[in-house]
Parts: C-alpha cells; structure tokens; sequence
C-alpha cells in the first residue's frame, strides 16, 4: 500500500487526490494578511530573489516560499 504524508505538518494519506487537496488547501493557497508575517515574507522572497540571481541553491523551505507565493501571484520587483 502506498501512502503519502505531508512534509509540513506530517498529516499521512491514502491516496494522491487527498495528499494534493491538503496541499493546495492548508499550505499553499492561503496568505495571511497580519501585516507582520506579510512584511517577513516580502524580505525573505527578496533573499530568495538574490539567491537565484547569483545563482546559490535555495532550501526546501526557499523553495516552499517561492512556490507559495507563485501560486498566490506574489511578484518582487
């Protein structure tokens, strides 16, 4: 039997349409507007913008904050 478990919160699943649903819906579809949190994500998305301009290779959790933002259309300039 096949299972797959978050790596963020460690929930465990049976199959991949739930596994993929969890995803989208707790950890990469929702921003938060507490402007605090807002404002230390906007300077890590800047760190990672610098990482990828000199080429230095970014974290799984960089990776995470790059995706999120992607697919929360969260563009630095």
């Amino acid at each position: 039997m096949l299972l797959y478990v978050c790596p963020l919160c460690g929930h465990v699943f049976v199959n991949s349409k739930k596994y993929t649903r969890h995803l989208m819906k707790s950890h990469l579809r929702n921003t938060t507007m507490n402007k605090r949190k807002k404002k230390k994500l906007y300077k890590e998305l800047l760190i990672i913008k610098i990482k990828e301009e000199n080429n230095v290779p970014l974290t799984r959790y960089e990776k995470y904050l790059k995706l999120k933002a992607k697919l929360n259309n969260i563009k630095i300039e």
